[in-house]
């Protein structure tokens, strides 16, 4: 088969009516993982995937101090349940994103690219989606007038309204600040090493800034390269898309992304839009929510100005 054969057959492919394939369970949990992996922070975020559009989930960790001494047969079997015993509601909500797709762009992904255009096509729509749900999970918010930002509330949101602890200033707070402020606030049933301080990569130049112009073992040991690498301690992530002059400090395992378990994705080449635009239109479909699992484990920094 010579390559413009091959190019006519893959072209065939994407261009079949009834291209519609609504995935398998395992199969759109590896679709997903595919879309969280597409983005660094998101990767760090432990996914959830629930088998019904409402319920609910356990909250972070494990209770502590249960043990007891053993008093032979004078031992009472108490059988404490070590699991937290409440859990956090969650609503999966529908989100789709669609794409134009050029004929002349699929010829050239596999003539020139030599890439299997179904594969290039799968892959755009996956980091696309990431993208989307990485900026979504932090900065959503059904007040805000944008019709992207509405669709769901994100960590953020969440955190004004429930987070633990709550420092809210007219400009960013120092790091001695941060640590009198925010670190120094929590309750240490709560408080552990896995702490990370989630934020914008503006919001981290202003604390690059801070710590280069200090002559201190500190400002040598949180800055590397130039980037900025921990606070007071604990480990700094950068997140792309987060709105600048928030700080979201929490374990990565307490912010959760829930998905539900189908994957729908369709193809329409053969209609007359298609024919007209001299292009397919492809359209992926699944459903998402984003959950604090313990508020008592989070605590946000915010700007007023």
């Amino acid at each position: 088969m010579n390559n413009t054969e091959l190019l006519q057959k893959q072209f065939a492919a994407i261009s079949k009516a009834g291209n519609d394939v609504t995935l398998r369970s395992d199969n759109a949990r590896a679709f997903v993982m595919d879309v969280v992996n597409s983005q660094s922070t998101l990767q760090k975020l432990p996914p959830y995937f629930a088998k019904s559009a409402t319920g609910a989930i356990d909250k972070l960790g494990v209770k502590k101090r249960t043990l007891r001494q053993h008093q032979g047969t004078s031992t009472t079997p108490v059988g404490t349940d070590i699991a937290q015993e409440t859990t956090v509601p969650y609503t999966l909500s529908p989100l789709y994103i669609d794409a134009w797709i050029e004929n002349s762009n699929v010829f050239y992904t596999a003539q020139t690219r030599g890439q299997d255009v179904r594969q290039a096509l799968t892959t755009l729509m996956q980091q696309q989606f990431g993208a989307d749900l990485q900026d979504l999970a932090f900065n959503g918010d059904t007040d805000s007038a944008d019709p992207f930002i509405k669709l769901k509330n994100g960590f953020i949101k969440q955190a004004k309204a429930n987070a633990a602890v709550k420092v809210n200033g007219a400009a960013l707070p120092t790091i001695s600040e941060l640590t009198e402020k925010v670190v120094g606030a929590f309750d240490n049933k709560y408080l552990n090493s896995e702490f990370m301080w989630h934020m914008s990569l503006k919001t981290s130049t202003h604390y690059v800034a801070e710590i280069q112009n200090r002559n201190t073992v500190l400002g040598d040991s949180a800055v590397v390269d130039g980037k900025l690498t921990n606070i007071a301690g604990f480990a700094v992530e950068i997140v792309d898309s987060m709105v600048d002059d928030v700080i979201l400090f929490t374990p990565c395992a307490n912010l959760t992304p829930v998905f539900g378990y189908e994957v729908s994705m369709q193809t329409a080449a053969a209609d007359s839009n298609s024919v007209a635009k001299q292009a397919t239109y492809h359209f992926l479909l699944t459903s998402a929510d984003f959950v604090i699992r313990e508020v008592k484990a989070i605590g946000i920094v915010m700007v007023t100005p």
